[in-house]
């Protein structure tokens, strides 16, 4: 999925996972750094957003490092 398309889609959630992406994208590092609780609170109310996002990172090699 392209960043495009992954943030039209994150638009409609109720979470902060489109300025999580455009956070990713703005840093262009290997890794982004985000709270455990974060993590778990999309997992839990968006899991098909979560799983998405989770794709588009793998594929552009970003990995989650939860603290």
């Amino acid at each position: 999925m392209k960043t495009d398309e992954l943030l039209s889609d994150l638009r409609t959630s109720q979470t902060d996972l489109a300025r999580f992406v455009e956070a990713a994208v703005r840093n262009s590092t290997p890794y982004v750094v985000v709270s455990t609780e974060a993590v778990r609170g999309w997992q839990r109310r968006e899991p098909q957003a979560w799983e998405k996002v989770t794709g588009w990172l793998a594929v552009n090699h970003v990995t989650v490092i939860a603290v």
